[in-house]
């Protein structure tokens, strides 16, 4: 069986014209099974809610079949093909390439594994009916339903939006005449690429081309601004760009792909530096747009543009009292954890007054900018609130950072791995400890993911920065890099990173 035909048949199942329904209704009706759209049809059905759930394609959404998943088990499996080289140090010898056919092997059985939790006999276990098809708002509180040929009405009380993004795709001249891979379609490659050409240097295109890179392709990144990951600190993109030449990545920055076509040995692309690339495959890692076409919003009066449904900080709707949007769909940092958030409040304030005011109380610190973030490399860079040049633009000369080395730090030394960690933060008062506070921080290096929600707590849990700074850590742990970072607010010394003014 094709997985196309799995998937239709394990849809199939639970399409209402089977039962012979033409008109269905709930108290809640989430459009979209992606991880915000679970999230909130199952907080509104433990709260006892009669919720049905509506997907078009495959329960679980882009985290679990072409996002999170499947690049984490890529980066993992990458990883573990470079420490076998590196082994190589050690006397060990390391023969030929990786099988491709493994990789995928590995590829399905992780999502599978994962879906078991997701397919849409689980989440019914769990009190939320299950719909497959097409959808659209035709009046207020009022879905057409299409599934194959039959049509359905759909009523309900409250309603969640949560149909996702799609891939922004680039005005390139020559794009709809060629093949090309998104990040809906890399993972499902017959054969490893030979040289896989990325438009896009940012978390994405990074994350894929060192994997792939790693795993035995030529890999060439396009990227049209002055560094990769320009979100992150200038710091962390120069030493990815170090980090990713190593794996043999090679790097065209201040670029563009304006030109692509067929060539007798694959696509011919054509870059605004003059450059000419011959690749088999291109992958465009050019960002998401929230899909919101298409739905009948217009009907319900529901504002949005092409950044996305427009919400309050609870996730309703702005102009449509009845509707509540949640994951990527309402635009923003677009991250499976701000999914999930954004669906519990999303479903919390579709269970009425009391719900609404739980998930008012709770907005704060869903805000999914106020949550790290990290781009899966190895090492790992992480990041989290204000960089440098952001927060001495907002806070002039009150701005103090503290960079603190792995050469510092003895578990980083005994281990050979390279990064460092770079705290933001706010002088207290006449330089006393008074009214300090942290609002940035980023961590290039093993274990970013986990210390960077180490280094952001004080902000986001409201207390002093002082109580982590005298925190004791186990040793050797990476962990001590966070104490001893945060020490250097207070105090100087070699062991402390350095202290220094903030500078744009």
């Amino acid at each position: 069986m094709t997985a196309t035909a799995g998937r239709t048949r394990e849809l199939e199942w639970n399409v209402p014209c089977a039962l012979g329904t033409r008109t269905l209704q709930g108290d809640v009706v989430v459009i979209g099974g992606g991880s915000a759209g679970l999230t909130a049809a199952q907080v509104a059905a433990a709260a006892g809610k009669r919720v049905l759930l509506i997907e078009r394609d495959r329960l679980g959404g882009e985290c679990l079949f072409t996002g999170c998943v499947p690049s984490k088990t890529l980066l993992s499996l990458a990883r573990t093909v470079h420490e076998a080289r590196s082994a190589e140090g050690l006397g060990l010898a390391v023969m030929g390439e990786p099988s491709w056919r493994a990789v995928q092997t590995r590829l399905r059985r992780t999502v599978n594994r994962f879906h078991e939790t997701d397919s849409p006999r689980a989440v019914e276990r769990r009190g939320v009916r299950v719909l497959a098809g097409e959808t659209r708002f035709v009046a207020p509180r009022t879905l057409e339903l299409r599934c194959g040929d039959h049509t359905h009405e759909v009523r309900g009380r409250n309603f969640v939006l949560a149909t996702g993004s799609r891939t922004v795709i680039p005005p390139i001249e020559g794009l709809d005449e060629v093949p090309f891979l998104t990040h809906e379609t890399v993972f499902t490659l017959p054969e490893r690429p030979a040289h896989l050409l990325i438009v896009g240097g940012g978390p994405l295109g990074c994350e894929l081309a060192q994997a792939f890179a790693r795993l035995g392709s030529d890999v060439t990144v396009v990227e049209r601004g002055e560094r990769l990951i320009e979100r992150d600190e200038p710091e962390a993109s120069a030493m990815l760009r170090d980090i990713l030449g190593a794996d043999g990545v090679r790097v065209h920055l201040n670029s563009e792909v304006v030109r692509v076509e067929r060539a007798a040995e694959g696509i011919q692309v054509h870059l605004s530096s003059g450059g000419l690339v011959c690749a088999s495959h291109v992958l465009l890692a050019t960002g998401k747009r929230p899909r919101v076409e298409d739905l009948g919003l217009d009907v319900i009066g529901a504002e949005y543009d092409e950044q996305g449904l427009k919400v309050d900080a609870a996730m309703r709707s702005v102009s449509c009292p009845y509707l509540w949007g949640a994951g990527d769909v309402v635009g923003g940092p677009m991250f499976t954890h701000g999914a999930t958030e954004r669906g519990t409040l999303a479903g919390l304030g579709s269970l009425g007054l009391p719900g609404r005011f739980l998930a008012r109380i709770r907005a704060p610190a869903a805000r999914v900018e106020d949550i790290p973030s990290v781009t899966y490399t190895d090492p790992a860079i992480a990041r989290w609130g204000l960089t440098e040049r952001e927060a001495v633009r907002r806070h002039g000369r009150r701005v103090t950072v503290v960079e603190y080395g792995a050469w510092q730090l003895d578990r980083a030394l005994i281990e050979g791995e390279v990064g460092f960690v770079k705290l933001v933060a706010l002088s207290g008062f006449l330089g006393t400890p008074l009214g300090l506070r942290v609002v940035g921080a980023e961590v290039v290096g093993e274990y970013a993911g986990e210390l960077i929600q180490l280094l952001s707590l004080p902000a986001r849990l409201g207390f002093h920065p002082l109580k982590l700074a005298l925190l004791p850590a186990p040793y050797p742990t990476y962990a001590e890099a966070v104490r001893q970072t945060y020490l250097g607010l207070f105090t100087r010394g070699h062991a402390f990173g350095r202290r220094r003014r903030g500078r744009a």
